[in-house]
Protein backbone atom coordinates (compact mmCIF):
# COMPACT_ATOMS: atom_id res chain seq x y z
CA UNK A 1 0.00 0.00 0.00
CA UNK A 2 1.63 3.66 -0.84
CA UNK A 3 1.67 6.58 1.28
CA UNK A 4 -0.69 8.11 -1.09
CA UNK A 5 -3.37 5.84 -0.53
CA UNK A 6 -2.92 5.54 3.68
CA UNK A 7 -2.25 9.25 4.44
CA UNK A 8 -3.84 12.40 5.03
CA UNK A 9 -4.06 15.54 2.75
CA UNK A 10 -3.99 19.00 3.95
CA UNK A 11 -4.61 21.86 1.19
CA UNK A 12 -2.62 24.62 2.49
CA UNK A 13 -3.15 28.43 0.32
CA UNK A 14 -0.26 30.38 1.40
CA UNK A 15 -1.22 33.44 1.45
CA UNK A 16 -3.75 32.53 3.97
CA UNK A 17 -2.18 30.18 6.60
CA UNK A 18 0.84 32.21 8.32
CA UNK A 19 2.64 35.62 7.69
CA UNK A 20 6.30 35.55 9.17
CA UNK A 21 6.93 39.42 8.01
CA UNK A 22 4.14 41.42 8.75
CA UNK A 23 3.26 42.39 5.25
CA UNK A 24 -0.35 40.47 5.88
CA UNK A 25 0.66 37.84 3.12
CA UNK A 26 1.45 34.20 4.41
CA UNK A 27 4.70 32.89 3.22
CA UNK A 28 6.69 30.42 3.78
CA UNK A 29 8.81 30.90 6.88
CA UNK A 30 5.10 31.12 8.50
CA UNK A 31 4.41 27.31 7.57
CA UNK A 32 7.57 26.15 8.61
CA UNK A 33 7.03 27.73 12.13
CA UNK A 34 3.10 25.77 12.03
CA UNK A 35 4.75 22.13 11.21
CA UNK A 36 4.31 21.25 14.45
CA UNK A 37 0.40 22.04 14.54
CA UNK A 38 0.13 19.76 11.58
CA UNK A 39 2.29 16.71 12.64
CA UNK A 40 4.71 16.75 15.38
CA UNK A 41 4.69 13.10 15.90
CA UNK A 42 2.15 12.90 18.85
CA UNK A 43 -1.97 12.82 19.08
CA UNK A 44 -1.39 16.22 20.14
CA UNK A 45 -0.80 17.35 16.76
CA UNK A 46 -3.34 17.19 14.19
CA UNK A 47 -1.42 14.56 12.37
CA UNK A 48 -1.59 14.97 8.75
CA UNK A 49 0.55 13.14 6.00
CA UNK A 50 1.08 15.44 3.22
CA UNK A 51 0.52 18.94 2.29
CA UNK A 52 -0.80 20.29 -0.99
CA UNK A 53 0.72 23.71 -1.31
CA UNK A 54 -1.27 25.67 -3.71
CA UNK A 55 0.84 27.46 -6.35
CA UNK A 56 3.81 30.05 -5.00
CA UNK A 57 5.66 30.68 -7.95
CA UNK A 58 6.21 34.26 -9.33
CA UNK A 59 2.99 35.43 -10.90
CA UNK A 60 1.32 38.90 -11.64
CA UNK A 61 -1.36 37.40 -9.39
CA UNK A 62 -4.22 38.45 -11.98
CA UNK A 63 -5.55 34.64 -10.36
CA UNK A 64 -3.63 34.76 -7.33
CA UNK A 65 -0.98 32.33 -8.15
CA UNK A 66 -2.46 30.28 -10.93
CA UNK A 67 -1.22 32.67 -13.50
CA UNK A 68 2.67 31.41 -13.46
CA UNK A 69 5.32 33.61 -15.05
CA UNK A 70 7.83 31.12 -13.54
CA UNK A 71 7.35 27.64 -12.79
CA UNK A 72 11.12 27.21 -11.29
CA UNK A 73 11.14 29.67 -8.83
CA UNK A 74 9.46 30.70 -5.87
CA UNK A 75 7.85 34.52 -5.82
CA UNK A 76 9.55 36.62 -2.80
CA UNK A 77 6.29 37.35 -1.61
CA UNK A 78 6.05 33.41 -0.53
CA UNK A 79 10.06 33.18 0.42
CA UNK A 80 13.10 32.51 -1.52
CA UNK A 81 14.18 28.87 -3.43
CA UNK A 82 16.18 28.63 0.09
CA UNK A 83 13.66 29.22 2.41
CA UNK A 84 11.42 26.24 0.21
CA UNK A 85 14.44 23.61 0.16
CA UNK A 86 14.51 24.25 4.41
CA UNK A 87 10.76 24.06 4.53
CA UNK A 88 11.01 20.56 2.21
CA UNK A 89 13.50 19.51 4.60
CA UNK A 90 11.73 20.30 7.63
CA UNK A 91 8.24 18.61 6.73
CA UNK A 92 10.20 15.53 5.54
CA UNK A 93 11.98 15.26 9.19
CA UNK A 94 8.10 15.28 10.24
CA UNK A 95 6.90 12.86 7.89
CA UNK A 96 4.77 15.30 6.29
CA UNK A 97 5.33 14.91 2.24
CA UNK A 98 4.55 17.79 -0.34
CA UNK A 99 3.01 17.85 -3.26
CA UNK A 100 2.93 20.95 -5.48
CA UNK A 101 0.29 22.61 -7.53
CA UNK A 102 1.32 22.06 -11.20
CA UNK A 103 -0.81 24.94 -13.50
CA UNK A 104 0.42 23.82 -17.03
CA UNK A 105 -3.23 24.41 -19.03
CA UNK A 106 -1.79 28.27 -19.25
CA UNK A 107 0.67 30.08 -18.07
CA UNK A 108 0.67 33.50 -17.31
CA UNK A 109 0.63 36.28 -20.01
CA UNK A 110 4.16 37.62 -18.68
CA UNK A 111 5.54 34.61 -18.67
CA UNK A 112 8.78 34.65 -20.90
CA UNK A 113 7.42 31.93 -23.31
CA UNK A 114 4.10 33.63 -23.89
CA UNK A 115 6.12 36.75 -24.88
CA UNK A 116 8.29 34.98 -27.45
CA UNK A 117 5.42 33.94 -28.74
CA UNK A 118 3.59 37.12 -29.66
CA UNK A 119 6.70 37.48 -32.25
CA UNK A 120 5.59 35.45 -35.41
CA UNK A 121 8.40 33.50 -36.33
CA UNK A 122 10.05 33.18 -32.81
CA UNK A 123 10.87 29.67 -31.92
CA UNK A 124 7.84 29.33 -29.59
CA UNK A 125 5.53 30.66 -31.98
CA UNK A 126 3.31 27.35 -31.98
CA UNK A 127 4.01 27.23 -28.20
CA UNK A 128 -0.44 29.10 -27.51
CA UNK A 129 -3.13 28.58 -29.44
CA UNK A 130 -3.50 31.04 -31.74
CA UNK A 131 -5.82 31.99 -34.97
CA UNK A 132 -5.24 34.73 -37.60
CA UNK A 133 -8.52 36.34 -39.09
CA UNK A 134 -10.42 39.11 -38.27
CA UNK A 135 -12.52 37.28 -35.96
CA UNK A 136 -12.18 34.59 -33.14
CA UNK A 137 -12.69 30.71 -34.63
CA UNK A 138 -15.54 29.59 -32.34
CA UNK A 139 -17.42 30.41 -29.87
CA UNK A 140 -15.69 29.22 -26.96
CA UNK A 141 -16.16 31.43 -23.86
CA UNK A 142 -13.66 31.90 -20.59
CA UNK A 143 -14.66 30.69 -17.36
CA UNK A 144 -14.46 33.95 -15.88
CA UNK A 145 -16.49 35.37 -18.30
CA UNK A 146 -16.17 36.60 -21.81
CA UNK A 147 -15.40 35.34 -24.37
CA UNK A 148 -12.16 32.98 -24.61
CA UNK A 149 -10.46 34.54 -27.15
CA UNK A 150 -8.40 37.75 -27.16
CA UNK A 151 -6.45 39.85 -29.54
CA UNK A 152 -3.02 40.70 -29.52
CA UNK A 153 -1.96 43.48 -32.26
CA UNK A 154 2.05 42.81 -31.98
CA UNK A 155 1.35 39.23 -33.40
CA UNK A 156 -1.97 40.34 -35.18
CA UNK A 157 -3.78 37.28 -34.32
CA UNK A 158 -6.24 36.32 -32.00
CA UNK A 159 -5.07 33.41 -28.39
CA UNK A 160 -7.43 30.99 -26.57
CA UNK A 161 -7.63 31.27 -23.07
CA UNK A 162 -9.56 28.81 -20.87
CA UNK A 163 -9.73 31.47 -17.77
CA UNK A 164 -8.52 34.92 -18.05
CA UNK A 165 -7.09 36.62 -20.64
CA UNK A 166 -3.94 37.45 -18.98
CA UNK A 167 -3.63 33.29 -18.73
CA UNK A 168 -3.39 31.95 -22.47
CA UNK A 169 -3.61 28.94 -23.11
CA UNK A 170 -0.54 26.19 -24.07
CA UNK A 171 -0.46 24.62 -27.10
CA UNK A 172 -0.11 20.91 -26.04
CA UNK A 173 0.02 19.72 -29.67
CA UNK A 174 3.49 21.14 -29.39
CA UNK A 175 5.94 18.26 -28.56
CA UNK A 176 8.68 21.06 -27.13
CA UNK A 177 5.80 22.29 -25.00
CA UNK A 178 5.51 18.85 -23.70
CA UNK A 179 9.31 18.39 -23.15
CA UNK A 180 9.26 22.10 -21.38
CA UNK A 181 6.88 20.55 -18.93
CA UNK A 182 8.53 17.18 -18.19
CA UNK A 183 11.82 19.79 -17.44
CA UNK A 184 9.76 21.14 -15.10
CA UNK A 185 8.56 18.08 -12.87
CA UNK A 186 11.71 16.63 -12.87
CA UNK A 187 13.45 19.80 -11.71
CA UNK A 188 10.74 19.48 -8.06
CA UNK A 189 11.02 15.82 -8.13
CA UNK A 190 15.15 16.16 -8.29
CA UNK A 191 14.71 18.67 -5.21
CA UNK A 192 12.64 16.02 -3.69
CA UNK A 193 9.13 17.05 -3.75
CA UNK A 194 6.59 14.06 -3.50
CA UNK A 195 4.27 15.03 -6.27
CA UNK A 196 1.81 17.48 -8.07
CA UNK A 197 -1.52 18.21 -8.02
CA UNK A 198 -2.17 18.91 -11.71
CA UNK A 199 -4.88 21.56 -12.34
CA UNK A 200 -7.85 21.64 -14.70
CA UNK A 201 -5.83 18.85 -16.57
CA UNK A 202 -8.54 17.43 -18.89
CA UNK A 203 -8.38 20.90 -20.02
CA UNK A 204 -4.96 20.49 -21.77
CA UNK A 205 -5.96 19.80 -25.29
CA UNK A 206 -8.67 20.95 -27.33
CA UNK A 207 -9.91 20.52 -30.46
CA UNK A 208 -7.53 20.35 -33.27
CA UNK A 209 -10.31 21.56 -36.12
CA UNK A 210 -11.15 24.43 -33.38
CA UNK A 211 -15.23 23.76 -33.95
CA UNK A 212 -17.75 25.37 -32.14
CA UNK A 213 -19.44 24.25 -28.67
CA UNK A 214 -23.22 23.19 -28.78
CA UNK A 215 -25.15 26.29 -26.73
CA UNK A 216 -28.21 25.29 -24.78
CA UNK A 217 -29.61 28.53 -24.97
CA UNK A 218 -32.55 28.05 -22.89
CA UNK A 219 -31.12 26.73 -19.87
CA UNK A 220 -31.08 29.18 -17.16
CA UNK A 221 -27.44 29.98 -16.27
CA UNK A 222 -24.58 32.15 -16.99
CA UNK A 223 -23.21 31.72 -20.58
CA UNK A 224 -20.53 29.21 -20.09
CA UNK A 225 -22.31 27.17 -18.29
CA UNK A 226 -25.17 26.83 -21.28
CA UNK A 227 -22.21 25.71 -23.75
CA UNK A 228 -21.57 22.46 -23.91
CA UNK A 229 -17.67 21.93 -23.43
CA UNK A 230 -17.20 19.11 -26.28
CA UNK A 231 -14.24 20.83 -28.14
CA UNK A 232 -12.60 22.95 -25.57
CA UNK A 233 -11.90 20.14 -23.14
CA UNK A 234 -11.90 16.14 -22.46
CA UNK A 235 -10.10 15.44 -25.68
CA UNK A 236 -9.00 11.53 -26.65
CA UNK A 237 -5.36 12.34 -26.66
CA UNK A 238 -5.33 13.71 -23.16
CA UNK A 239 -4.64 10.29 -21.94
CA UNK A 240 -1.67 9.49 -24.02
CA UNK A 241 -0.33 12.40 -22.72
CA UNK A 242 -1.58 11.53 -18.53
CA UNK A 243 0.50 8.00 -19.44
CA UNK A 244 3.78 9.71 -20.71
CA UNK A 245 3.79 11.70 -17.23
CA UNK A 246 2.64 8.67 -14.52
CA UNK A 247 5.98 6.85 -16.61
CA UNK A 248 7.94 10.53 -15.92
CA UNK A 249 6.90 10.47 -12.21
CA UNK A 250 7.04 6.88 -11.67
CA UNK A 251 10.55 7.32 -12.64
CA UNK A 252 11.00 8.68 -9.17
CA UNK A 253 10.48 6.11 -6.33
CA UNK A 254 7.31 7.00 -4.12
CA UNK A 255 5.72 10.02 -5.87
CA UNK A 256 2.10 10.92 -6.90
CA UNK A 257 -0.42 13.35 -9.11
CA UNK A 258 -4.12 13.91 -8.59
CA UNK A 259 -5.91 15.67 -11.29
CA UNK A 260 -8.18 18.02 -10.62
CA UNK A 261 -10.95 17.02 -13.23
CA UNK A 262 -13.20 20.21 -14.63
CA UNK A 263 -16.93 19.19 -15.06
CA UNK A 264 -19.53 20.58 -16.74
CA UNK A 265 -22.26 19.15 -14.83
CA UNK A 266 -22.06 17.38 -11.24
CA UNK A 267 -22.74 13.71 -10.90
CA UNK A 268 -20.82 12.45 -14.14
CA UNK A 269 -18.25 10.22 -11.38
CA UNK A 270 -17.16 8.44 -14.97
CA UNK A 271 -15.40 11.13 -16.68
CA UNK A 272 -12.77 11.43 -13.23
CA UNK A 273 -13.01 7.90 -13.13
CA UNK A 274 -11.73 7.55 -17.14
CA UNK A 275 -8.17 9.35 -16.25
CA UNK A 276 -7.03 7.01 -13.89
CA UNK A 277 -6.90 5.20 -17.11
CA UNK A 278 -5.42 1.30 -16.23
CA UNK A 279 -4.12 2.03 -13.27
CA UNK A 280 -1.32 4.04 -15.23
CA UNK A 281 -2.50 7.45 -15.87
CA UNK A 282 -3.20 9.64 -12.75
CA UNK A 283 -2.78 7.94 -9.33
CA UNK A 284 -5.90 10.02 -8.13
CA UNK A 285 -8.56 12.22 -9.86
CA UNK A 286 -10.76 14.40 -7.34
CA UNK A 287 -13.99 13.65 -7.10
CA UNK A 288 -16.03 16.55 -5.75
CA UNK A 289 -19.27 15.38 -5.55
CA UNK A 290 -19.16 15.58 -1.56
CA UNK A 291 -18.70 19.19 -2.17
CA UNK A 292 -22.45 18.81 -3.54
CA UNK A 293 -24.27 17.11 -1.66
CA UNK A 294 -26.98 17.87 0.86
CA UNK A 295 -26.67 16.32 4.64
CA UNK A 296 -28.73 13.32 4.22
CA UNK A 297 -27.61 9.79 4.43
CA UNK A 298 -28.84 8.52 1.00
CA UNK A 299 -27.06 11.18 -0.63
CA UNK A 300 -23.74 10.27 0.49
CA UNK A 301 -24.34 6.44 0.11
CA UNK A 302 -25.40 7.23 -3.47
CA UNK A 303 -22.21 9.16 -4.09
CA UNK A 304 -19.49 6.68 -2.54
CA UNK A 305 -21.22 3.70 -4.04
CA UNK A 306 -21.06 5.26 -7.27
CA UNK A 307 -17.86 6.46 -7.22
CA UNK A 308 -16.67 2.89 -5.82
CA UNK A 309 -18.67 0.75 -8.28
CA UNK A 310 -16.80 3.23 -11.10
CA UNK A 311 -13.06 2.96 -10.25
CA UNK A 312 -13.51 -0.61 -9.26
CA UNK A 313 -10.84 -2.63 -7.20
CA UNK A 314 -7.89 -1.59 -9.25
CA UNK A 315 -8.19 2.26 -8.64
CA UNK A 316 -7.79 4.12 -5.26
CA UNK A 317 -10.78 6.31 -4.25
CA UNK A 318 -10.57 9.69 -3.05
CA UNK A 319 -12.84 12.66 -1.10
CA UNK A 320 -13.02 16.23 -0.10
CA UNK A 321 -15.22 18.63 1.96
CA UNK A 322 -14.07 21.95 0.95
CA UNK A 323 -11.33 23.30 -1.02
CA UNK A 324 -10.31 27.00 -2.75
CA UNK A 325 -12.84 26.96 -5.16
CA UNK A 326 -16.01 26.02 -3.26
CA UNK A 327 -18.06 27.72 -0.21
CA UNK A 328 -16.58 25.80 3.02
CA UNK A 329 -18.38 23.25 4.13
CA UNK A 330 -18.78 24.12 7.49
CA UNK A 331 -21.06 27.15 6.13
CA UNK A 332 -22.77 25.00 3.78
CA UNK A 333 -24.01 22.61 6.25
CA UNK A 334 -24.87 25.58 8.71
CA UNK A 335 -27.60 24.84 11.36
CA UNK A 336 -27.84 27.15 13.90
CA UNK A 337 -26.56 25.15 17.13
CA UNK A 338 -26.71 21.89 15.64
CA UNK A 339 -23.25 22.96 13.35
CA UNK A 340 -21.19 21.39 15.67
CA UNK A 341 -22.85 17.85 15.41
CA UNK A 342 -23.44 18.02 12.04
CA UNK A 343 -19.34 18.54 11.30
CA UNK A 344 -18.46 15.81 13.34
CA UNK A 345 -20.71 13.14 11.43
CA UNK A 346 -19.11 14.65 8.00
CA UNK A 347 -15.35 14.28 9.48
CA UNK A 348 -16.11 10.83 10.63
CA UNK A 349 -17.33 9.86 7.18
CA UNK A 350 -14.39 11.65 5.24
CA UNK A 351 -11.86 10.03 7.71
CA UNK A 352 -12.93 6.29 7.83
CA UNK A 353 -14.18 5.50 4.02
CA UNK A 354 -11.82 3.47 2.13
CA UNK A 355 -9.91 6.00 0.13
CA UNK A 356 -7.58 9.54 0.38
CA UNK A 357 -9.33 12.21 2.22
CA UNK A 358 -8.25 16.13 1.31
CA UNK A 359 -8.60 18.48 4.15
CA UNK A 360 -8.78 21.95 3.41
CA UNK A 361 -6.86 24.42 5.97
CA UNK A 362 -9.33 25.65 8.60
CA UNK A 363 -12.16 22.97 8.30
CA UNK A 364 -10.56 21.25 10.98
CA UNK A 365 -11.87 23.90 13.61
CA UNK A 366 -15.23 24.43 11.71
CA UNK A 367 -13.78 27.82 9.80
CA UNK A 368 -16.89 29.16 8.13
CA UNK A 369 -17.28 31.05 4.91
CA UNK A 370 -16.60 34.98 5.50
CA UNK A 371 -18.24 37.41 3.25
CA UNK A 372 -15.89 40.08 1.61
CA UNK A 373 -17.16 43.56 0.95
CA UNK A 374 -17.03 44.06 -2.00
CA UNK A 375 -14.44 46.84 -2.13
CA UNK A 376 -12.29 44.48 -0.75
CA UNK A 377 -12.70 41.82 -3.39
CA UNK A 378 -9.35 40.26 -4.67
CA UNK A 379 -10.45 37.09 -6.83
CA UNK A 380 -11.22 38.00 -10.15
CA UNK A 381 -14.40 35.99 -10.15
CA UNK A 382 -15.85 37.96 -7.30
CA UNK A 383 -15.05 41.18 -9.14
CA UNK A 384 -16.86 40.14 -12.87
CA UNK A 385 -19.75 38.81 -11.39
CA UNK A 386 -20.75 40.49 -7.76
CA UNK A 387 -23.47 40.22 -6.49
CA UNK A 388 -24.39 37.34 -8.61
CA UNK A 389 -21.14 35.42 -7.27
CA UNK A 390 -19.97 36.75 -4.60
CA UNK A 391 -16.26 34.83 -5.51
CA UNK A 392 -13.57 32.78 -3.84
CA UNK A 393 -12.65 35.53 -1.36
CA UNK A 394 -14.74 33.96 1.55
CA UNK A 395 -12.91 30.34 1.48
CA UNK A 396 -9.66 31.90 1.07
CA UNK A 397 -9.61 33.87 4.47
CA UNK A 398 -6.64 33.71 6.86
CA UNK A 399 -6.07 30.59 9.32
CA UNK A 400 -7.92 31.76 12.45
CA UNK A 401 -4.96 30.67 15.47
CA UNK A 402 -6.10 32.80 17.93
CA UNK A 403 -8.70 35.06 19.40
CA UNK A 404 -9.69 37.88 19.96
CA UNK A 405 -6.27 39.18 17.96
CA UNK A 406 -5.14 36.52 15.29
CA UNK A 407 -1.52 35.78 15.47
CA UNK A 408 -1.98 35.35 11.11
CA UNK A 409 0.19 38.17 10.72
CA UNK A 410 1.51 41.21 12.42
CA UNK A 411 0.48 43.54 9.67
CA UNK A 412 -2.56 44.12 7.70
CA UNK A 413 -3.82 41.27 6.37
CA UNK A 414 -4.37 40.74 2.30
CA UNK A 415 -7.87 39.81 2.91
CA UNK A 416 -10.17 40.95 5.93
CA UNK A 417 -9.36 39.00 9.23
CA UNK A 418 -12.34 39.19 11.07
CA UNK A 419 -11.37 37.84 15.01
CA UNK A 420 -13.83 34.30 15.06
CA UNK A 421 -12.73 33.09 18.46
CA UNK A 422 -14.99 29.98 18.79
CA UNK A 423 -12.96 28.66 15.45
CA UNK A 424 -9.47 29.92 16.53
CA UNK A 425 -6.95 27.02 16.99
CA UNK A 426 -6.09 28.48 20.62
CA UNK A 427 -9.74 28.01 21.51
CA UNK A 428 -10.22 24.35 20.39
CA UNK A 429 -6.60 23.06 21.19
CA UNK A 430 -7.11 22.14 25.01
CA UNK A 431 -11.19 21.41 25.00
CA UNK A 432 -11.95 17.63 24.56
CA UNK A 433 -15.29 18.74 22.75
CA UNK A 434 -13.73 20.40 19.93
CA UNK A 435 -14.29 19.91 16.14
CA UNK A 436 -10.64 20.13 16.60
CA UNK A 437 -10.00 17.14 19.21
CA UNK A 438 -12.52 14.82 16.66
CA UNK A 439 -10.36 15.83 13.82
CA UNK A 440 -7.21 14.75 15.62
CA UNK A 441 -8.87 11.57 17.13
CA UNK A 442 -10.19 10.14 13.87
CA UNK A 443 -6.72 10.91 12.14
CA UNK A 444 -4.67 9.14 14.79
CA UNK A 445 -7.14 6.03 14.84
CA UNK A 446 -7.04 6.21 11.09
CA UNK A 447 -2.46 5.52 11.31
CA UNK A 448 -3.24 3.39 13.83
CA UNK A 449 -5.95 0.79 12.42
CA UNK A 450 -5.20 -0.99 9.10
CA UNK A 451 -8.83 -1.83 8.95
CA UNK A 452 -9.21 2.52 7.93
CA UNK A 453 -6.19 3.00 6.38
CA UNK A 454 -6.56 0.38 3.67
CA UNK A 455 -8.97 -1.93 4.80
CA UNK A 456 -11.95 -3.32 2.68
CA UNK A 457 -15.46 -1.16 2.44
CA UNK A 458 -19.01 -2.69 2.80
CA UNK A 459 -21.97 -0.04 2.18
CA UNK A 460 -24.51 -1.48 4.14
CA UNK A 461 -28.57 -0.53 4.38
CA UNK A 462 -29.62 0.90 7.18
CA UNK A 463 -32.46 2.75 8.64
CA UNK A 464 -33.60 6.36 6.98
CA UNK A 465 -30.97 9.17 7.66
CA UNK A 466 -28.34 6.84 8.68
CA UNK A 467 -25.23 6.05 6.73
CA UNK A 468 -23.67 2.65 7.90
CA UNK A 469 -20.84 1.00 6.48
CA UNK A 470 -18.16 -1.72 7.62
CA UNK A 471 -14.64 -1.44 7.64
CA UNK A 472 -12.38 -4.83 7.68
CA UNK A 473 -8.97 -5.30 7.34
CA UNK A 474 -7.57 -6.69 3.70
CA UNK A 475 -5.89 -9.54 5.97
CA UNK A 476 -9.09 -11.62 7.07
CA UNK A 477 -6.85 -13.27 9.99
CA UNK A 478 -5.92 -10.05 11.49
CA UNK A 479 -9.91 -10.16 12.77
CA UNK A 480 -10.52 -6.47 12.61
CA UNK A 481 -13.48 -5.00 11.91
CA UNK A 482 -14.98 -2.05 12.33
CA UNK A 483 -18.93 -0.55 12.07
CA UNK A 484 -18.98 2.84 11.11
CA UNK A 485 -22.89 4.68 11.98
CA UNK A 486 -23.67 8.32 10.99
CA UNK A 487 -26.79 9.36 12.09
CA UNK A 488 -27.82 12.58 9.59
CA UNK A 489 -30.87 13.13 11.34
CA UNK A 490 -32.02 15.20 14.43
CA UNK A 491 -34.03 12.29 15.66
CA UNK A 492 -32.78 9.24 17.52
CA UNK A 493 -32.91 5.96 15.04
CA UNK A 494 -32.73 2.69 15.98
CA UNK A 495 -30.92 0.15 14.20
CA UNK A 496 -30.78 -3.88 14.47
CA UNK A 497 -27.26 -4.14 16.06
CA UNK A 498 -26.73 -6.12 19.29
CA UNK A 499 -25.09 -5.84 22.15
CA UNK A 500 -23.32 -8.14 21.75
CA UNK A 501 -21.71 -8.02 18.37
CA UNK A 502 -19.49 -5.05 19.89
CA UNK A 503 -15.73 -5.41 20.85
CA UNK A 504 -15.46 -1.78 21.75
CA UNK A 505 -16.69 1.38 20.91
CA UNK A 506 -13.36 3.34 19.24
CA UNK A 507 -15.00 6.50 18.99
CA UNK A 508 -18.30 8.45 20.03
CA UNK A 509 -18.66 11.70 18.81
CA UNK A 510 -21.52 12.74 21.55
CA UNK A 511 -18.90 11.63 24.92
CA UNK A 512 -15.26 11.66 23.43
CA UNK A 513 -14.62 11.17 26.85
CA UNK A 514 -16.08 7.60 27.27
CA UNK A 515 -14.39 4.88 28.32
CA UNK A 516 -13.48 2.80 25.10
CA UNK A 517 -12.71 -0.31 27.28
CA UNK A 518 -16.63 -0.58 28.02
CA UNK A 519 -17.95 -1.98 24.98
CA UNK A 520 -21.31 -0.41 25.76
CA UNK A 521 -19.67 2.39 27.26
CA UNK A 522 -22.47 5.90 26.72
CA UNK A 523 -24.40 3.92 24.49
CA UNK A 524 -28.09 3.41 24.18
CA UNK A 525 -29.84 0.63 23.95
CA UNK A 526 -33.53 -0.03 23.25
CA UNK A 527 -34.29 -3.24 23.95
CA UNK A 528 -31.56 -5.16 23.06
CA UNK A 529 -30.73 -2.82 19.90
CA UNK A 530 -28.29 0.09 19.58
CA UNK A 531 -30.62 3.09 19.40
CA UNK A 532 -28.21 6.30 17.52
CA UNK A 533 -28.72 9.93 19.01
CA UNK A 534 -29.40 12.70 17.02
CA UNK A 535 -26.70 13.71 14.58
CA UNK A 536 -24.07 10.70 16.71
CA UNK A 537 -21.52 9.18 14.94
CA UNK A 538 -19.74 6.40 16.04
CA UNK A 539 -16.66 3.91 15.07
CA UNK A 540 -16.94 0.81 16.66
CA UNK A 541 -15.05 -2.15 16.93
CA UNK A 542 -16.90 -5.51 16.15
CA UNK A 543 -16.66 -9.02 17.77
CA UNK A 544 -13.84 -10.60 14.81
CA UNK A 545 -16.67 -13.58 14.25
CA UNK A 546 -19.56 -12.09 15.04
CA UNK A 547 -22.11 -12.66 11.71
CA UNK A 548 -23.02 -9.09 10.70
CA UNK A 549 -26.20 -8.82 8.50
CA UNK A 550 -26.92 -6.05 6.59
CA UNK A 551 -29.88 -4.86 8.62
CA UNK A 552 -32.90 -2.33 8.21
Amino acid sequence: MNWWQQGVFYQIYPRSFQDSNADGIGDMRGLIQRLDYLNDGTPDSLGIDAIWLSPFFPSPMHDFGYDISDYCAIDPVFGSMETFDELLQQAHQRNIRIILDLVVNHTSDQHPWFQQSCTPGSDKADWYIWHQGEQPPNNWLGCFGGRGWTFNPQRNAWYYHSFLPQQPDLNWRNPAVKQAVREIMEFWLNKGVDGFRLDVVNLYYKDARLRNNPTDWFRLARPYDRQRHIFDRDQPEMHSLLHDMRRWVDTFPQRMMVGEIMLAEAGNSDLPASYYGQNDELHLAFNFEFLRAPFKAAAFHAIIKKWVDVLGDENWPNYTLSNHDFRRHASRYRDGKHTLARLKVLATLLLTLRGTPFLYYGEETGMPEQGVKRRDLKDPVGIRYWPLHPGRDGCRRPMMWDAPVNTFTQGRSWLPDEPLPAHSVAHQHHDPDSLLSWYKKLIWLRKKMPALNQGNLRLLQAPDNVLAYERSAINASAGERLLILLNFSRQPQLTSLHPQALASCLLNSLHQDADTQDPHGALVFHRGQLQLQPLQALVLQLQADYPLKVYV
